[in-house]
């Protein structure tokens, strides 16, 4: 602390030195022209007067293009889109090239709201019509075509742009993420070839993102050279380091991640985020010990705003390992060194230590603290967390309470209703929490999670995914753009036992959800679903006694207890060879969005026609690339903070297996998946349904009869043969166990258990 107040005391100093001297202001003066002294006279500078007359214009331009604006925003008020365009019709001749251009992207977003496609078109041309060369009008055309989906013409306008616009490195960027989602990575690279001549300081993020891409794309190896290049020829740049560590990591190297970030930090000591990377892959490397050392010389270098924070990552480490007096010690060093507005961070953490150690007297305390020193604003998350902390340790009653206290906090937003939301589901009272919900939507209906709760809940309650179904088609009239919600929507076309079970609409809806939330977790677990299920049905397709079956055959009346009597032992022979696969973990997933054929699944049974758009056979890098940090199932499946996204999806696969292999939801799933090819009635449904359950209580009686062992054991087996058979709710999550917190009837959860 003395060393911080002297370096302060030392700077301020410093300031008063420099300006206060007479020596110094008569260098300053000498150092003038003669006639500086008279620069800001009109008469006697000329410059002068014309940089004055061109901001009082720029000023002028302002306030012409925010009136326009204004009158554009209440004539469409008033009457809609045609209005708006009306009012820049009247007035366009008059109005400078900068301020029509502007005029025009503003109705083109307006138009899109409308999904009038044609005349958002017709607003991007004539923008670009009166700013032909403005780089920034040809990137806001490219962004709403891209959003549109018509990357096609945003790829021919960012190629028209860079022909137009210079300096072009933020069109470069933008094109080759347009090239990268299209797929066509031979123009990417032809496109970074040209640039060679340009200067690398300007165009190294253009670099940078033509090395993620590849790494997306599967050249991880060819990414990492590109990548070393980079680093020999501009070494003293801390970004670059930060970038490549953060490709090794997403490759699995680790250790070479470490490495990268070491050499970083002896090249550039001063580059503070840096360091944090260095923090991050340390502890991954060689555990919370490291970051003491690490800590150690890191305070040496960075700037003393960002020391408390390096006592806060070792003490949150020593917290996750359960090294509760090295957690302590570093969060006194923390506290001290934090600012004041800022120290309630570190008594939350400390609650959370304190917590896990079973010391709940102390945690309450350092809550109390917590709250005493937030801002008034900031109140609001000390209470959620004490919230947490009550539901934690099954004070159900406390946790109401401060989530109240919350609710009347200044700045509250619909985040405190989300966490009510989902504590309330925890444990399983899912009439207060779609009460809670529908109360939030009423005071934030713009709000994409709480919608995508809402549909979780009617998904997992009595009305099923036929009420899910109802909230989902509401929620995409509110907030089509949020990525939650069309998750939910793929979680309703993946359940087996709803009406509206259909993998191609699950794609659809997962491929909105990634694009548009890729932070969201959820997402990618439902999308590796998708992709067991996939495999699942070309094992169907495989099979040769379905091979031979269509709808119309299906149809006929005479042969249908026949076929049908086939096509569940088909099924209950594709059954048995997935059971096989998972109890021996050899359940691989082969399926990719190259070698999907859509059209010979149309021909062979008549479904509708799709074929994923995303890599499934690289969904580890997509998902480390978008770094989920929140999702409901997300949490579930991670079982460490620590834990990367490779990890979590590998978690995942194992949910799915036990899944699969409990209460008959393998069956199910095959059972839907028949149905929903074969486009089967609900009639021809049931019948298969029962035909499949004879079937698998004959070889049920079989195994028994013919069994060695015991009368005690084959009464035992019997007994116990038949489990509970899964519900409609049990599907709405995700994942089974999940699910089943969130029953109706099921005793309330505690979050420890």
């Amino acid at each position: 602390m003395p060393e911080k107040g002297t370096a302060g005391m030392g700077r301020k100093g410093n300031r008063r030195g420099a300006g206060s001297g007479p020596s110094a202001a008569g260098k300053v003066a000498a150092a003038l022209p003669a006639n500086s002294a008279a620069a800001g006279g009109s008469a006697a500078n000329p410059a002068g007067v014309a940089g004055v007359e061109s901001q009082a214009e720029n000023q002028r331009q302002r306030r012409e293009q925010q009136q326009i604006l204004d009158d554009i925003t209440a004539a469409e008020r008033e009457g809609g889109y045609p209005a708006a365009y009306a009012v820049l019709e009247r007035r366009e001749y008059e109005l400078p090239p900068k301020t029509v251009s502007r005029a025009h992207l503003e109705l083109a977003e307006r138009a899109k709201r409308g999904a009038g496609l044609q005349e958002v078109k017709f607003h991007l041309a004539q923008a670009l019509k009166a700013q032909p060369r403005a780089a920034q009008v040809w990137l806001e055309t490219a962004r709403a075509l891209e959003e549109l989906g018509e990357l096609e013409e945003c790829r021919a306008r960012l190629e028209r742009a860079l022909e137009m616009c210079s300096p072009a490195d933020q069109i470069c960027l933008r094109l080759v993420r347009v090239l990268e989602r299209l797929g066509d990575m031979e123009a990417l690279r032809q496109l970074v070839g040209t640039m060679r001549s340009e200067p690398l300081e300007r165009m190294h993020k253009v670099v940078l993102e033509a090395v993620h891409a590849e790494v997306r794309a599967g050249n991880g190896e060819t990414a990492r050279l590109l990548l070393q290049s980079v680093l020999r020829r501009m070494p003293q740049q801390g970004p670059v380091y930060c970038e490549a560590c953060r490709v090794e990591g997403i490759l699995g190297h680790w250790a070479q991640a470490l490495s990268t970030a070491e050499l970083g930090v002896q090249t550039c000591p001063k580059y503070g985020p840096l360091w944090f990377t260095l923090l991050k892959h340390g502890e991954k490397v060689f555990g919370a010990k490291a970051l003491k050392d690490y800590a150690h010389f890191a305070i040496q270098n960075i700037c003393n705003e960002l020391h408390w924070k390096i006592h806060f990552e070792v003490a949150a480490a020593y917290s996750r390992e359960g090294a509760l007096p090295e957690c302590r010690q570093s969060i006194g060093k923390a506290a001290i060194a934090c600012p004041k507005h800022l120290r309630w961070k570190i008594w939350l953490l400390a609650a959370r230590a304190e917590l896990w150690n079973g010391s709940a007297r102390a945690c309450r305390g350092l809550l109390a603290q917590a709250r005493a020193d937030a801002p008034v604003r900031m109140q609001v998350a000390v209470c959620i967390e004490r919230a947490r902390t009550e539901e934690f340790l099954g004070n159900l009653a406390g946790a109401r309470i401060a989530f109240g206290e919350a609710h009347n906090c200044e700045g509250h937003d619909w985040k405190v209703f989300l966490e009510h939301i989902f504590m309330e589901a925890r444990q399983g009272c899912l009439a207060a929490a779609q009460e809670t919900a529908q109360c939030a939507l009423e005071l934030h209906p713009a709000t994409g999670r709480l919608w995508s709760a809402l549909v979780a809940l009617q998904h997992c309650g009595e009305g099923g995914a036929r009420a899910g179904m109802a909230s989902f088609r509401k929620a995409t009239q509110e907030v089509a753009k949020s990525g939650e919600v069309w998750c939910e929507g793929a979680r309703i076309f993946l359940n087996p036992l709803g009406e509206f079970f259909d993998l191609g609409r699950a794609n659809k809806c997962l491929e909105f959800a990634v694009h548009l939330t890729p932070q969201y977790g959820d997402s990618f677990l439902e999308l590796l679903r998708l992709r067991f299920l996939m495999e699942l049905q070309l094992w169907i397709l495989s099979e040769p006694l379905i091979a031979g079956v269509s709808e119309m055959f299906l149809e006929d009346a005479k042969n249908q207890d026949e076929v049908l009597a086939v096509l569940a032992l088909a099924l209950q022979k594709v059954s048995r060879r997935a059971t096989s696969e998972l109890k021996q973990r050899r359940f691989t997933l082969t399926v990719n969005s190259t070698d999907w054929d859509s059209r010979s699944q149309e021909e062979r049974l008549g479904q509708a026609e799709y074929s994923p758009q995303l890599a499934l056979e690289r969904l580890e890098v997509l998902c480390s690339y978008a770094d989920p940090n929140y999702g409901f199932l997300w949490f579930w499946c991670r079982q460490s903070s620590l834990a990367t996204p490779r990890e979590v999806l590998q978690q995942m696969a194992e949910e799915l297996r036990r899944d699969l292999l409990q209460r008959g939801a393998l069956k199910t799933y095959l059972w839907a998946l028949l149905r929903w090819m074969l486009r089967m009635g609900d009639d021809l449904a049931k019948r298969l349904w029962e035909q499949m359950a004879k079937e698998q209580d004959e070889e049920r009686e079989d195994e028994i009869n013919h069994s060695e062992e015991s009368q005690a054991s084959s009464a035992a087996a019997s007994s116990t043969a038949r489990p509970a058979a899964a519900s409609e709710a049990d599907f709405a999550l995700g994942a089974m166990r999940l699910a089943a917190c969130m029953d109706n009837h099921a005793a309330p959860v505690r979050l420890e258990e």
